[in-house]
């Protein structure tokens, strides 16, 4: 390849650059704010049920984990890594990872009042 061949090619690739962001300028310029706000909310809501979900399978793990650990040391009490007190930290852990759908939407009223949209475990985020 020439040194005018790879001139043309980067050219070509930085024309083509250029009218895929003048595109997509234009497209978003076409939005509302309106539109964006709903946007924004659906995108905010479904990254609520996804935090819920992640919270509620790591307590859930953390719990098992903890009971492994008290079998552990139940098996071997002079192992020092298997402390009870790895256990009830794990066990306390996942207890309050498994509590936080449930109590997210008594966290919310009492910080915004009780006029805010709230949510629970059981619906998730997609009441807000």
């Amino acid at each position: 390849m020439t040194k005018f061949d790879l001139m043309r090619a980067r050219l070509a690739t930085g024309a083509l650059a250029l009218m895929v962001t003048a595109s997509m300028a234009g497209s978003a310029s076409a939005q509302t704010v309106g539109s964006i706000a709903t946007s924004l909310r659906g995108q905010v809501s479904s990254v609520g049920v996804l935090i819920t979900v992640v919270s509620f399978v790591l307590g859930v793990a953390l719990a098992i984990a903890g009971l492994m650990k008290f079998r552990a040391h139940s098996q071997n009490p002079n192992d020092p890594s298997n402390k009870m007190s790895t256990a009830f930290v794990l066990m306390f852990a996942g207890a309050g990872l498994v509590a936080v759908p449930a109590v997210l939407g008594t966290g919310i009223a009492t910080v915004f009042g009780s006029s805010a949209a709230t949510t629970n475990g059981t619906t998730g985020f997609n009441s807000l």
